[in-house]
């Protein structure tokens, strides 16, 4: 017999009363690791705070990426299984996370377990969990699908589970998930027949929003983007349930996994269709459908920001008062990140120069560089110049190479969350691009709600959270280089700069101030990176003192976009769709126009009379048609109303210097103006293999720089490409940036049709211009043109770019608010882009083959 075993049973301890305070746990209960036994201070505080609130059914926790988030939702859950509420689970957006989730609580001696996969049987809970002996991890889609383990409401394939209390980790990636889970995406490629068989079915609707649109959508164009009328929608449902339950079956997993949590709240779906998919997504997501989430007795959320808040409202149904009453503590224990923007400081630094630069510094500082991208088209780049692809085969190995080695220069695609780049697994951190949309849902909504304030704030905080990969503790340093036209423009912008937090406001400041002076050289401002680099990377005492200082006094000194009005907004939302759904009209009323007071956005309103006409569109047809009407004429973007009586437009332009300074205004430097003009000028290019929808954005965001109201309207109507007001001219504009040949009998055909569009809609028609952007000047023997029809031919791009790229240089020699109106007048003027000299420098008039 073990003599040990035999004088501890022989002397007994006595049992001490039942601990639950989670700091008592860890200090008196646990058996850590070495090195693993004590709590940061910040951590103790956030559990202290959670102690106090402990019987409250649902908690928001808001921990800065790196400050220790997972080792506080193992021990809430385990103060909470001792406590014996019932079985605990710790759900993480995936199967990764999971295992680091399970390796860390064995780090702390935290009991977890997982459901086993079991190849040919049905998963089942392991035993320690159901009899309450250890935390269960799991990712949030086992819970949140149609075929949940957890059980789904009126379904017999398992028994509702209970829960007693559920953290989610990392929730604004949960809530994209559960988004996911709840829509029905139905893919060409996977069941063209339901796909075409939709498609026919909605065809008169879509045509009416945009015949154009609906030609691409036929002819497989993936980016273009429609979405069904709500009373189309309605009228055709019982069509689209027979369908759908036609195609519910295991060879069409995504029908027969996601249709269960939607079936009974179809008649509050959206459907957007594109020429690659349809999605069929609800407007609120039914938690209902998933009882062991809707009814555990307490929700943990973690998260890194609020910057979701709307949807933990809107998708999750966490309560408004939640949501304003958030566990929050000091983060200044974070360690040190030098976030550089070198073509911020000089142009010449472009992205080919950076990604090259940074593959050397791998190899001469033997340090491994970590590169986040947001699509294959810059993966590619890299991988060219020597970096290694991760996919979602090589991920553990990548990960375990970068543990195990230096000098590596690894590319993830779109894992702005869930890696965790410890130490020296990571020293350079490099954001190339600006993250992307996947859904047709965000991506019609952004269409809809273009430079919505709070579309934007989900966009900085993509941002944020992958600048939040490289610093994982409190000893953890990071260089962060941002790349990338796209994501420089939107950091460039004052009115983006208040959507980060204010640890990250500051360190982007302060990255900016390495660079004081703006005639220093390309040389000594390498220079100057380069020892800055040198700094951060040896852990100097002096610069981590400072690091601190820095993060400690960014709240006092920055300012982030307050949420309280989107709360509320979520809440009513909520509400409504529940009204809606018990066909509650005066309740539904009471939310939306409540709703629509509040919203200060002028991007927003119009969304959000749309979303008011949806809601009630089954109730109130008649009601609900005004209410399209009205969104309609506050955003021309949104859905074409049945019927409505268009009233011709006046002019109402202001000046365009003038609305060129205010332009100026939005960026922070002279080089966020230049860096702005080259995303446009680089896009501008006559190519069959560049996309339209591509070109014609450069457009419109070239007009609206140099102070015109510039609009696309063919993206909702069959107007023309893109629309230049001015304060004299009517800039209406085609734009055929694919074609090859001469200008086309269709070609003309399309620019003919936009000028019947502006004259049946603008009463002055001595302003209207018409212009087409294509690489020939000169007509098939075939078409026919207006007399008043101009191109921009190849030369003539060519010469615009040059005239756009000098205006930036020109702007570039002082700071954007220093400026008067007279003097950007002379530049415009100089630059010949002046609303007056615009056409006939830059266009030639359409001319016959002889």
């Amino acid at each position: 017999m073990n003599f040990l075993s035999k004088a501890m049973e022989e002397f007994g301890v006595e049992k001490k009363k039942k601990v639950i305070d989670p700091v008592k746990i860890f200090y008196e209960e646990l058996i850590q690791k070495p090195t693993y036994n004590f709590l940061r201070d910040n951590q103790t505080e956030f559990l202290r705070k959670w102690d106090r609130k402990r019987e409250d059914k649902d908690i928001v926790g808001i921990m800065e990426t790196g400050s220790g988030k997972t080792l506080l939702g193992l021990l809430m859950l385990y103060s909470k299984l001792l406590e014996g509420v019932g079985p605990v689970v710790y759900f993480c957006p995936d199967n990764q996370l999971v295992e680091q989730v399970c390796a860390q609580a064995a780090l702390y001696g935290i009991p977890t377990c997982i459901v086993e996969k079991v190849e040919g049987s049905r998963r089942e809970f392991p035993l320690e969990f159901i009899n309450q002996e250890k935390i269960l991890v799991a990712t949030f889609e086992q819970l949140f699908n149609g075929q949940s383990i957890f059980g789904i409401r009126n379904s017999m394939r398992r028994e509702i589970q209970d829960i007693g209390a559920l953290v989610i980790d990392d929730a604004h990636d949960c809530v994209i998930k559960a988004r996911k889970k709840a829509t029905v995406e139905i893919t060409r490629s996977g069941n063209e027949t339901l796909y075409n068989e939709i498609l026919a079915l909605f065809e008169e609707e879509l045509r009416y929003q945009g015949e154009g649109a609906f030609n691409n959508i036929q002819k497989r164009e993936y980016s273009v983007i429609l979405q069904v009328p709500s009373w189309a929608w309605e009228n055709k449902l019982t069509m689209v349930k027979k369908l759908l339950a036609d195609n519910n079956n295991d060879g069409n997993p995504n029908i027969f996994f996601n249709l269960p949590l939607i079936n009974d709240c179809l008649s509050l779906c959206d459907c957007y269709v594109s020429g690659g998919k349809i999605e069929i997504t609800p407007i609120s997501i039914p938690v209902e459908s998933v009882p062991s989430y809707k009814n555990a007795k307490h929700r943990y959320i973690l998260s890194a920001t609020l910057g979701n808040s709307y949807e933990l409202i809107s998708d999750l149904d966490i309560s408004e008062e939640t949501l304003k009453n958030p566990i929050t503590v000091d983060n200044t224990q974070l360690g040190e990140r030098l976030i550089l923007t070198p073509k911020r400081y000089k142009t010449e630094f472009n992205d080919d120069i950076m990604r090259k630069q940074c593959l050397i510094w791998a190899e001469r500082k033997n340090i491994n560089v970590v590169v986040i991208v947001p699509n294959d088209s810059i993966a590619q780049k890299w991988s060219k110049i020597g970096a290694k692809l991760v996919t979602s085969n090589n991920i553990q190995e990548s990960l375990q190479q970068l543990r195990d080695s230096e000098g590596n220069v690894l590319v993830f695609m779109n894992r702005y969350d869930g890696i965790d780049l410890i130490n020296d697994m990571c020293r350079i951190l490099v954001l190339d691009g600006m993250p992307t949309k996947e859904s047709l849902k965000d991506k019609i909504e952004m269409q809809y709600r273009e430079d919505s304030t709070y579309l934007n704030l989900k966009r900085a905080q993509i941002i944020e959270q992958g600048m939040g990969r490289g610093v994982r503790s409190g000893t953890d340093h990071c260089i962060t280089f941002l790349l990338g036209n796209d994501l420089l423009s939107f950091i460039g912008k004052n009115q983006n700069k208040k959507l980060f937090s204010p640890s990250v406001q500051a360190q982007i400041d302060f990255g900016m101030s390495l660079i004081r002076e703006n005639n220093m050289s390309v040389k000594e401002v390498a220079v100057a990176i380069n020892s800055a680099m040198d700094t951060c990377l040896a852990a100097d005492e002096k610069w981590r003192k400072f690091h601190k200082e820095l993060v400690s006094n960014a709240s006092e000194k920055y300012k982030k976009v307050q949420l309280d009005d989107y709360i509320g907004v979520a809440s009513l939302l909520r509400k409504a769709t529940r009204y809606s759904s018990r066909r509650d009209e005066q309740n539904v009323n009471v939310c939306m126009n409540e709703i629509v007071k509040k919203v200060t956005d002028t991007a927003d309103e119009g969304w959000f009379y749309q979303l008011y006409s949806n809601l009630i569109s089954t109730i109130n047809k008649v009601r609900a048609q005004e209410l399209q009407l009205k969104a309609y004429d506050l955003n021309s973007a949104l859905l074409k109303p049945l019927t409505f009586v268009k009233s011709k437009k006046v002019k109402k332009c202001s000046s365009q210097v003038e609305n060129f300074k205010e332009r100026l205004k939005e960026y922070s430097t002279a080089n966020d103006i230049v860096i702005a003009l080259d995303e446009i000028t680089s896009q501008l290019l006559y190519s069959p293999s560049h996309d339209y929808q591509i070109f014609e954005k450069a457009v419109k965001d070239l007009g609206y720089f140099l102070g015109f109201i510039s609009e696309q309207p063919d993206k909702k109507s069959d107007g023309p490409d893109n629309f230049w007001r001015t304060e004299n001219f009517d800039f209406v504009i085609e734009c055929k940036n694919q074609s090859t040949g001469e200008v086309s009998r269709s070609e003309t055909s399309q620019i003919a049709s936009s000028k019947r569009w502006y004259t049946d809609l603008y009463a002055e028609e001595n302003r209207l211009c018409l212009v087409m952007f294509h690489p020939e000047s000169i007509l098939r023997r075939d078409a026919y043109g207006d007399s008043e029809f101009n191109v921009v031919n190849k030369e003539k791009l060519t010469h615009l770019r040059e005239k756009v790229r000098a205006l930036g240089e020109k702007l570039s020699v002082k700071g954007s608010n220093e400026w008067t109106v007279g003097e950007l007048q002379d530049r415009l003027s100089n630059c010949r882009l002046d609303q007056k000299l615009f056409l006939q420098e830059f266009t030639s008039k359409i001319r016959r083959q002889r």
